[in-house]
């Protein structure tokens, strides 16, 4: 069982300014747990400090408006507390869930690569996409392939991967790159950026042109996240301001971060632009 810290609370008011319609693209709500049972099978426990009430503190500090609650994988394939923090927020927030391949047609796990295309046939025409979580760039790579193949967007997580040793020189990253620029259905998430930074907060300032490098290649496929609450995680727990702020320098054009905050999510999820 993984180790986790308590989230940081949300004292620090970023300095950057979000746009109208500024999202938080990845974060996990768990609990209460009496309500809501954690999976038996969980390699982690969440902080009892994780639940919707405790995230809107987080983001009402950071002037967001929408966001994206990523069912975790504590709460294994029950979506429950996903769907019933989306019925509070009223459209503000939508959902990204967790799916078995043994649901039913209003189910909400991982799914092979199999188990992905028959998933795909049965929700066609609904404007879902797909999540990809992998454990490096070499595993991204590897499924670009079959990813394509879905003919529907998918998201790369934790930024691909992405290290501050990344750079065009590098086969791995320019492949990377390569398939940002040049496949439609290609997107990427930054979110836990600041897990592979070795010089690590407040600025995260070794991650600043790698990430750079992924924005110049494909801006309008590019997201933000926050990762709230950073279960598990084995690097000093983030400020979530920082987190944000990083993009004061990785995103320094002002129209750019409007770009990865509002413009990008609402066209990903199907938001109105504001």
């Amino acid at each position: 069982m993984r180790s986790v810290q308590k989230p940081n609370p949300p004292t620090t008011k970023p300095r950057l300014i979000p746009p109208p319609g500024a999202c938080d693209t990845h974060l996990h709500v768990y609990g209460p747990t009496e309500k809501y049972p954690l999976s038996r099978q969980r390699n982690y426990t969440p902080d009892l400090h994780s639940t919707l009430d405790d995230y809107l503190q987080v983001h009402r500090s950071l002037g967001l408006q929408r966001a994206v609650i990523v069912t975790g994988s504590a709460n294994g394939t029950n979506n429950e507390v996903t769907v019933d923090a989306l019925s509070r927020m009223k459209g503000n927030f939508k959902g990204l869930a967790l799916l078995s391949p043994a649901i039913k047609a209003n189910g909400r796990g991982g799914l092979s690569f199999d188990d992905s295309k028959k998933m795909v046939a049965r929700v066609r025409g609904l404007q879902w996409h797909v999540e990809f979580m992998s454990d490096s760039m070499t595993e991204v790579l590897d499924a670009v392939s079959f990813l394509t193949s879905l003919e529907l967007p998918y998201v790369f997580d934790h930024v691909a991967h992405a290290a501050p040793f990344h750079n065009a020189a590098d086969r791995a990253f320019s492949n990377l790159l390569a398939v940002l620029s040049n496949e439609e259905h290609a997107w990427i998430n930054l979110y836990s950026f600041y897990q592979s930074s070795k010089i690590g907060p407040p600025d995260y300032t070794d991650m600043i042109d790698v990430v750079r490098s992924i924005i110049e290649a494909r801006p309008d496929r590019v997201i933000w996240g926050s990762n709230w609450p950073h279960a598990g995680i084995a690097g000093p727990m983030p400020h979530h301001a920082d987190l944000l702020d990083f993009l004061l320098a990785a995103a320094p054009q002002e129209d750019l971060r409007k770009q990865i905050l509002a413009e990008n999510p609402a066209n990903l999820y199907g938001w109105r632009p504001i």
